[in-house]
């Protein structure tokens, strides 16, 4: 008895309406080609100064959004205070350059700061508050701190100084701070998928019940992630201080010109890369890619001549985007089982 081969090896088109279903495809297709109109009449688009500058944008919210997914993937939601760590971070490694100690000692001392910011909110969070609730209040008390120690101006210091190279230097034609993004993103997904302390991630964010059984509470996991999340919001606020020698709390708001709150970017990042917001499905790659591309619609908006209120918009839209296509994909894999 012969066997049909296209049941046996069924192409793409006959792949993708079997696992999605038909709103999702389209919801996917009309999203593509409005980018890709969009892409297509943006003056200058295409040219490499222009992809440098998409690329380099990119970095700074993906490498947030990379320590953010450690926080998603262990099922602790998101930490709502990733601007305000960066805003005190920023405020503790300029006032330290200001003060003459030079960029390792300032390094060191701005990730310590972070590393004991995100220790307290994991730590709140394990005992088993509400992430929510945890890091809206950690955010308030981050930047009245940073607000209170700056006295809430521009605190500068001057160049030549030791942290340019992290801020403005480049290699093989690419911004230091997009190879570093590179660099993060590789070691990032290497943790998650080649070793101990990955799996335990994976395994805490899809089952808390079966992580506890096996010995794995979320209490040392939540702070961990947390202290993850924290370094990496301090190193883009030490890489965004040394590129403009100063900091203010304000940097990564909306007032000083993005295309919305640093926080709200981080988190369209992660959920635009597909990453489960009830934790246990994701990856640092796929937020390294979300990060890429809203960093290119931003990029293509701007060309476009949009101000910062259309660009916020369009984020806002990306998140509710996200979590429809998401939720429909996983009601379908539901109704298929």
């Amino acid at each position: 008895m012969s066997i049909d081969s296209s049941v046996e090896n069924p192409n793409l088109i006959q792949r993708l309406t079997r696992d999605y279903s038909l709103l999702v495809l389209a919801l996917v297709a009309v999203f593509i080609a409005v980018f890709i109109i969009g892409a297509a009449t943006a003056p200058n688009f295409l040219t490499i100064l222009n992809i440098k500058t998409i690329l380099r944008d990119a970095a700074i919210v993906g490498i947030m959004a990379i320590g953010l997914t450690f926080v998603t993937l262990s099922g602790n939601f998101f930490l709502l205070s990733m601007k305000e760590t960066a805003a005190l971070s920023i405020i503790a490694f300029a006032t330290s350059m200001s003060a003459g100690y030079g960029f390792e000692i300032s390094f060191l001392f701005t990730m310590i700061i972070a590393m004991i910011a995100g220790a307290i909110q994991g730590l709140l969070i394990g005992l088993g508050g509400n992430p929510i609730v945890v890091t809206l209040g950690a955010a308030g008390l981050f930047f009245g701190i940073g607000s209170w120690w700056s006295d809430n101006l521009v605190v500068s210091f001057r160049r030549p100084h030791g942290a340019e190279w992290l801020g403005s230097g480049s290699f093989l034609g690419l911004p230091n701070i997009t190879i570093a993004f590179i660099i993060i993103a590789v070691l990032a997904e290497f943790v998650l998928r080649r070793t101990s302390f990955g799996r335990q991630v994976y395994l805490v964010g899809a089952n808390r019940a079966t992580g506890r059984a096996t010995g794995h509470e979320n209490l040392p996991m939540a702070i961990k992630v947390c202290i993850i999340a924290s370094v990496c919001s301090a190193f883009v606020a030490i890489a965004f201080s040394a590129q403009v020698s100063s900091a203010h709390v304000n940097y990564f708001s909306s007032s000083f010109g993005s295309s919305g709150d640093m926080t709200i970017m981080v988190i369209a990042t992660v959920m635009v890369g597909g990453n489960s917001i009830m934790g246990g499905y994701g990856s640092s790659l796929r937020s390294s890619l979300g990060a890429v591309f809203i960093s290119t619609c931003d990029n293509m908006m701007v060309l476009h001549g949009y101000n910062s209120g259309p660009r916020v918009l369009a984020v806002g839209l990306m998140i509710v985007f996200s979590i429809m296509v998401f939720a429909l994909v996983q009601r379908g894999s539901r109704s298929v089982e």
